[in-house]
């Protein structure tokens, strides 16, 4: 879910901050540029690992502040094809579902990817799964009754397995909402993306999700589900004891 990716960045430390100890000044700087910034290709930086060099300050004519060269690692959010991950259902539509983890909203279950027989319902603006169906009602599940539909709604926390994730690079104009990184060390060239960003229509990193396997859904339809860790064990030794 989560791997480190090293930058290399010059990095501003205001005025304001000559008070702090260097590092402190150093950290909060990366903190600021990258926290919850799309590095295209990479992920979704999350937090600062550590400094791996840091080159002595310099002052340039005009402007107020130190800047520093420094390399450093991030740690960064980018899980694998077939990682199975659990969020909250945000919300739905006749695409699809939309999953958060806290921390990333961008996480989309599209209506091909979700157990059959399973419908959208206008009405409650949810999607349902029918667990056991007639050929005819599984053909049409909007004929089913409502006890039959097991409802996938807002809020339910649901497990799901990663297929796919997208980047999306910031359209070229005026308005630039990324940011380009100097040369340096694998990642150091990665476009950033502010997460949330208004002016974008896409995200610039979405995630496409699948509920359609054997125990992926809300994680109430599989409560106690779960095989008893050892029960196997002992039930091999009463078998050799008899």
């Amino acid at each position: 879910m989560f791997h480190i990716s090293v930058l290399s960045d010059v990095l501003q430390i205001h005025p304001a901050s000559f008070g702090l100890q260097r590092a402190q000044a150093l950290s909060a700087a990366v903190h600021a540029k990258y926290s919850n910034r799309v590095l295209i290709g990479e992920g979704l930086a999350v937090a600062l690992w550590d400094f791996l060099d840091v080159e002595e300050g310099r002052v340039r004519g005009g402007e107020g502040g130190l800047w520093f060269r420094a390399t450093f690692r991030l740690v960064v959010f980018r899980p694998f094809a077939g990682e199975v991950l659990v969020g909250k259902i945000m919300g739905s539509d006749e695409i699809g579902i939309r999953v958060s983890l806290g921390f990333f909203d961008d996480i989309y279950i599209p209506s091909h990817l979700m157990p059959t027989p399973s419908a959208f319902d206008h009405a409650e603006q949810a999607w349902f799964w029918l667990f056991e169906a007639s050929p005819e009602v599984a053909a049409d599940p909007l004929l089913s009754s409502p006890d039959e539909r097991m409802y996938l709604d807002a809020g339910e926390p649901i497990r799901l397995t990663v297929e796919d994730d997208i980047f999306e690079e910031p359209e070229p104009g005026p308005v630039q909402s990324a940011a380009v990184g100097g040369p340096g060390p694998p990642g150091a060239n990665a476009s950033i993306v502010t997460e949330g960003d208004d002016t974008k229509k896409t995200s610039p990193y979405r995630i496409t999700g699948s509920i359609a396997s054997q125990g992926m859904g809300l994680v109430s339809w599989w409560q106690g589900t779960e095989p008893v860790q050892g029960m196997e064990e002992d039930e091999y030794a009463m078998e050799e004891d008899e």
